[in-house]
């Protein structure tokens, strides 16, 4: 059985590493996520890959009625809970690994994955993601570029971030599009977006 990375990251380390000003990527998944509900008007909301809760501040006093976080590690989500969990009354928090099965939280207007397709298996996630969305549901995922330039992980302080690196898989958009309309969703628009620190990303938008 192979063990996922993401179970030997803290939550410090990993956090810390994300916000750091030459990173920046913690603000960005956060914005994106603010973006994202903006212009969809979700009543419900699932953000894949939660961790602490990035963004979940975002969501206080919208007119999001349901909110859904998972995350593969246990003490994310608990931190999540403790952090949000009598703000966002609403709020349901699950243990699980989305590549092999994502609990009973259908359907979901709007599922947010932020920098999580570089670590699992694609098509079946797609999969398991349309089965969750409604007819007219939104997936928004956010993917690091593929950069002959860049390091897969940003070098910092946060040494224990480097373990995440052999797991990491870069796509390409072509391979992305290709995944979601064989699971099933109708259309996808991408839009490129590049940090200070000269990474890429691409968000992608299905539709169901």
């Amino acid at each position: 059985m192979i063990t996922s990375p993401w179970l030997d990251i803290p939550l410090s380390d990993y956090e810390g590493h994300m916000a750091l000003p030459e990173i920046a990527q913690a603000r960005m998944l956060a914005d994106e996520l603010e973006r994202a509900v903006r212009q969809h008007t979700p009543r419900s909301v699932a953000i894949i890959g939660c961790s602490g809760g990035n963004g979940f501040e975002r969501l206080i006093g919208t007119t999001v009625e349901r909110i859904v976080g998972i995350d593969i590690n246990p003490t994310y989500v608990a931190a999540a809970q403790a952090r949000f969990g009598t703000q966002l009354p609403k709020l349901a928090l699950y243990v699980a690994d989305i590549q092999d099965a994502l609990p009973n939280i259908m359907p979901i207007e709007l599922i947010f994955a932020g920098l999580i397709f570089e670590y699992v298996d694609l098509r079946a996630t797609m999969h398991l993601h349309r089965l969750c969305a409604p007819p007219g549901g939104t997936l928004v995922a956010v993917l690091q570029a593929p950069s002959a330039e860049a390091k897969a992980v940003s070098p910092s302080p946060y040494r224990s971030l480097q373990r995440l690196a052999p797991a990491m898989q870069l796509r390409d958009t072509r391979e992305v599009k290709c995944a979601g309309a064989e699971a099933g969703f109708a259309s996808a628009m991408t839009r490129s977006l590049t940090l200070p620190s000269g990474k890429s990303f691409v968000v992608f938008s299905f539709y169901r």
